[in-house]
């Protein structure tokens, strides 16, 4: 394992000095993948983080426990959803990933993803919301109501500003001089990741969380199409940054053509895959609400329809009978007795 601070390989406004001793990365495969995992950043940015991090934990357990002592069970999946959301966050902050994505493109690609993608859907789907509004007190809750229907919040998630500013600072930063001015500056990037969490957290919470912010909850065909509304700006995205063309705007001097292709191709592949998986969350409860409103519908028609018995001449009495699969049954008759009056 490595220890480097990461304050030690960003350039920074304080002019930071670079340290050359980082171990470079062998070719793609498990071993890289577990030296990046298992190098640690040590600077005061992780640190802080990590003490955010730790801190939400201890706040969300202890908030189950609450549930559970009044006799209310939290899903256990909303539980596990949260841990891997937090370790996902530590991935982008703690480990060895913010200290390569200096000099490795790639890995630069895989934090963004982590922090516009990962993260904000499985924090989305832990509904850390609605538990708050469990086991918050009840001017907290009032509080946090009044800033959710609050007419500026209701703005900043409307689905067109949410997905047009999502996709937009991607663009800045990768094709404009963002990441340019992020590399030699360690506070604006530790604040620009902070805005790709942000921004990534808006455009996929009403999407996949069962909490309920801004105006109203969204329709499931509409959030299926908000998830899959960023692939064609991703796709030209990607499409943009494979031939170099933009070299120029991503720190020429710090990743090299190969890298940027590379990490260009990470992008399509991982950023397609992710948003898949985004949009499959809504799709699958779109289908399991379509068959719970078919099993009401049959229930109604069942219990409207249903008879206690039939006469043998009942059949032309408009008397029917419903069998066990729903489908409408009659008492047998002869012609004689269907003209019978």
């Amino acid at each position: 394992m490595f220890v480097q601070s990461e304050t030690q390989v960003i350039y920074g406004i304080a002019k930071l000095y670079v340290v050359t001793s980082l171990p470079p990365l062998p070719p793609f495969g498990i071993e890289t993948f577990l030296r990046v995992i298992f190098t640690f950043a040590t600077g005061p940015w992780a640190i802080i983080t990590l003490v955010v991090e730790i801190t939400a934990s201890i706040w969300y357990f202890r908030a189950v426990k609450t549930l559970k002592d009044r006799g209310r069970n939290w899903p256990f999946t909303r539980s596990i959803l949260w841990v891997f959301a937090m370790l996902a966050c530590s991935v982008a902050f703690q480990s060895g990933v913010p200290l390569y994505a200096v000099h490795i493109f790639t890995v630069h690609i895989v934090q963004h993803l982590d922090l516009m993608i990962a993260v904000p859907i499985m924090l989305a789907m832990s509904a850390p919301v609605t538990l708050f509004m469990q086991t918050a007190s009840y001017s907290a809750k009032v509080k946090v109501l009044k800033f959710l229907k609050s007419k500026g919040f209701r703005k900043l998630t409307n689905p067109i500003i949410t997905v047009l500013a999502n996709n937009g600072i991607m663009f800045w930063f990768f094709l404009g001089h963002g990441i340019v001015i992020a590399m030699n500056h360690a506070v604006f990037m530790d604040f620009i990741n902070i805005v790709f969490l942000l921004f990534g957290m808006l455009a996929w919470w009403p999407v996949v969380s069962p909490d309920f912010i801004g105006k109203k909850r969204y329709s499931h065909p509409l959030r299926v199409l908000l998830a899959a509304s960023g692939m064609p700006f991703d796709a030209f995205l990607a499409i943009a940054l494979l031939p170099g063309g933009a070299t120029s705007s991503i720190a020429p001097t710090m990743y090299t053509l190969q890298s940027i292709q590379t990490g260009a191709a990470v992008f399509w592949i991982t950023i397609m895959f992710m948003s898949g998986i985004g949009a499959l969350v809504p799709l699958i409860g779109w289908l399991s609400l379509e068959k719970r409103e078919t099993t009401r519908d049959e229930d109604r028609f069942e219990t409207k329809h249903t008879l206690k018995s039939t006469s043998k001449l009942g059949w032309w009495q408009d008397q029917t009978e419903i069998d066990k699969d729903g489908l409408i049954t009659v008492p047998w008759a002869t012609d004689n007795q269907k003209e019978a009056p």
